[in-house]
């Protein structure tokens, strides 16, 4: 009898202590505030006289579309995560004065446009904005040229709509294959564990740390001026940015590449430099060999943004490739 009632008084503790730990779970993320929003700018002073914001399915999409009346072929630049249409500030100019259409875009969640929680951040959602994009510019096709976790959705791009595709260039290509169906991403629909995220964000993910990241992302960490940071972090912060990156950690299970590479025949050109440490080279060999139709192009002293730290032998190097495609389509 004794034993019975020490295993029940065991059991009692065990369920009370549970009871107080899920309280807590569900409650302690609502006692602690929100950090402080970064400082606000001027939208004005963050858009260019190429700029527009087109409203699609009912969200505000940031683009920059130069030189719209060109007869070459059009050009489209997908960031990368935390990036945005200032990430591709040193390519653009640079196409455009070889003749070239270029056509930037914020996606949800990054740089000037919608940034919310209930929407659907994934990347075929990336994809299908791009495609509303094309349609609403009137963009029959082109090469499409996507940066880390720009290149994922580049390629679900070219899988849901590959009439559009003329053919890819990947930069640091970031691909996920894990077709797990759950993670612990999917909590995060759970409100007590959506409020921890943004609580732990708007405190943890400050300033300084938030340049810290940027900078590892570079070969020599002092490409990143005062100038250049602010172009990120204030596009980056710009409206409620941390529900955004939560609904997109939540929408990363829908990701990966359930497609057949070896199905996609586009010409496609990978860039990758040397020193990068966020996609590895063994990263890149796990893909790159299924792409029946590609090169590979290493750029030195680079890391994984050389499309800013080595922009002279990146235009060039795209450049080369595009032209020596369109020669082949013209023959």
């Amino acid at each position: 009898m004794a034993e019975f009632w020490h295993r029940h008084r065991r059991l009692s503790i065990t369920g009370i202590s549970l009871l107080v730990l899920m309280v807590v779970l569900l409650v302690a993320p609502y006692l602690v505030p929100p950090g402080k929003s970064p400082n606000k700018v001027e939208i004005d002073s963050l858009v260019n006289e190429n700029s527009q914001f087109l409203d699609i399915e009912g969200m505000s999409i940031y683009i920059e579309d130069h030189n719209p009346q060109s007869t070459r072929e059009t050009m489209v630049f997908i960031h990368g995560f935390g990036g945005s249409s200032f990430s591709w500030r040193h390519n653009v100019s640079f196409f455009v004065g070889q003749g070239y259409r270029a056509v930037t875009l914020d996606m949800t969640g990054f740089g000037l446009s919608h940034k919310d929680f209930k929407s659907d951040h994934s990347h075929p959602a990336q994809a299908a904005i791009i495609f509303e994009i094309f349609e609403r510019l009137s963009i029959d096709h082109a090469y499409l040229i996507g940066h880390s976790m720009g290149t994922s959705v580049m390629f679900h791009f070219a899988d849901m709509f590959p009439e559009k595709t003329l053919g890819m260039v990947s930069v640091a290509g970031a691909l996920n294959f894990d077709d797990s169906s759950f993670s612990m991403a999917t909590l995060l629909g759970f409100g007590p564990f959506n409020r921890a995220g943004m609580v732990f964000l708007t405190h943890y993910e400050n300033r300084e740390r938030i340049r810290g990241i940027l900078e590892s992302a570079y070969y020599e960490r002092q490409t990143v001026s005062d100038d250049v940071f602010d172009g990120y972090y204030y596009r980056l912060t710009h409206d409620e940015w941390h529900a955004s990156l939560l609904a997109m950690t939540r929408d990363m299970r829908h990701n990966n590449i359930s497609f057949k590479l070896e199905d996609m025949d586009f010409p496609t050109l990978i860039i990758w430099g040397e020193h990068d440490s966020w996609v590895t080279r063994d990263d890149i060999k796990a893909w790159k060999d299924k792409m029946p139709v590609s090169q590979f192009f290493l750029i030195h002293n680079a890391a994984h943004m050389p499309m800013e730290e080595r922009p002279e032998l990146f235009n060039k190097a795209v450049l080369t490739f595009i032209e020596d495609n369109q020669g082949r389509l013209n023959h």
